[in-house]
């Protein structure tokens, strides 16, 4: 569990109406990596056929900044695919957040950049402002849905504490990105020569790589890729894929499966459950960035985290005193006439959810409540 959080400082009363005013260079790496961005939040790489109608309503995209490097941020309508852009040496920055929908005329605009084009950007709390050669537009503040929040909120779960397991020089990061399946299924990627292959069998060594033609989705960069580095945790389904650029990097993160949004899982489920007293955890205000493994804010101007519905069930079975310890140890919950044993050491659930995914999407209710128990016992 973190027990501790270090953001990067932020003084009180600082804040300014300008968080970036100035040319991002170089140009056409900048625009073609706010384009891969928009088709981010675009893109539904999952779509369960009862719930189109909903889902197509929340597809709109996100654009966020923060303070020492200025950031844009962008989670697929699915949030199975998070990508970040960090852009980096652009001068004095102010600190904030904004979200921005990166319309037609938008990405009409980043696209007439080529070559040494210049690209202006300016970036305010109502909204940012793009100007090039060509053209120029404004996009103004927009709502962020509910579920992105929960999405920044389970990437940080996932990353914290990943470990770099690859990198590849440009040559060997053209030539896998080009490899990459263009259909998803189960596999992952291991060390061979200089570069990476994929394969069908889990190995020492190896890297959680289920779904990856989503990563496809980078091709627009790979002319300017530069590295590829990868980094997971010993035994995660999750990896994120940084791009290598000129003063600048993407990072990619990857579900475990094309089917499991980020705002689904549970990664902060036992630290909550254990106490953790971190709302800006939770509430998606405190992001992780994967390769100096360091924290920084993110005052998002709108949407609220949606409450966990396994915690929540778990702090009602507590509070309605349907935990019973058992004699030599474990854990009887009984609730509407459904009767579950639990043992939390090592943990271990009768009900359907643990029998389905254990621990992989975060704990039972039944676990949780009990690991609330002990707690308090």
């Amino acid at each position: 569990m973190i027990t501790e959080i270090q953001l990067e400082p932020v003084e009180e009363h600082t804040a300014t109406p300008v968080l970036f005013k100035g040319f991002v260079e170089p140009g056409a790496q900048a625009a073609q990596a706010l384009l891969v961005l928009g088709k981010v939040a675009r893109t539904r790489f999952w779509m369960p056929p009862s719930m189109v109608n909903r889902l197509i309503a929340e597809s709109d995209p996100v654009f966020t900044a923060s303070r020492t490097t200025l950031r844009a941020e962008a989670f697929s309508p699915c949030c199975g695919v998070y990508a970040r852009l960090d852009l980096q040496e652009v001068g004095s920055l102010g600190e904030g957040c904004t979200n921005v929908d990166l319309s037609d005329a938008t990405r009409t605009v980043l696209a007439g950049v080529v070559a040494q084009d210049p690209l202006h950007l300016t970036v305010r709390g109502e909204g940012i402002h793009l100007r090039t050669l060509d053209g120029q537009n404004d996009e103004s503040l927009v709502p962020l849905p509910d579920r992105w929040v929960a999405g920044f909120a389970e990437v940080a779960a996932v990353t914290a504490g990943a470990v770099k397991m690859a990198e590849l020089d440009k040559v060997e990061t053209q030539a896998f990105l080009r490899r990459l399946p263009t259909a998803g299924g189960r596999s992952w990627a291991v060390p061979s020569g200089r570069g990476l292959r994929l394969t069908s069998r889990a190995g020492r060594d190896s890297i959680p790589a289920s779904g990856l033609h989503r990563l496809r989705v980078v091709e627009p960069l790979v002319r300017f890729a530069r590295g590829l580095t990868v980094y997971t945790r010993p035994d995660s389904e999750v990896a994120s894929w940084v791009l290598q650029l000129e003063r600048a990097r993407l990072v990619v993160t990857l579900s475990p499966e094309p089917s499991r949004g980020f705002s689904g899982e549970g990664g902060w489920l036992n630290a909550l459950a254990a106490g953790l007293d971190a709302p800006e955890l939770v509430a998606g205000r405190a992001g992780h960035d994967v390769v100096d493994g360091t924290w920084f804010p993110r005052e998002l101007p709108s949407g609220n985290a949606p409450v966990n519905g396994r915690l929540a069930k778990a702090r009602e079975l507590v509070a309605a005193g349907a935990v019973r310890s058992l004699p030599g140890g474990g854990y009887e919950i009984t609730r509407a006439g459904s009767v579950q044993r639990v043992r939390l050491s090592p943990a271990g659930c009768t009900c359907a959810w643990w029998a389905k995914h254990q621990e992989t999407r975060g704990p039972c209710s039944h676990v949780l409540a009990a690991r609330m128990s002990a707690a308090e016992a």
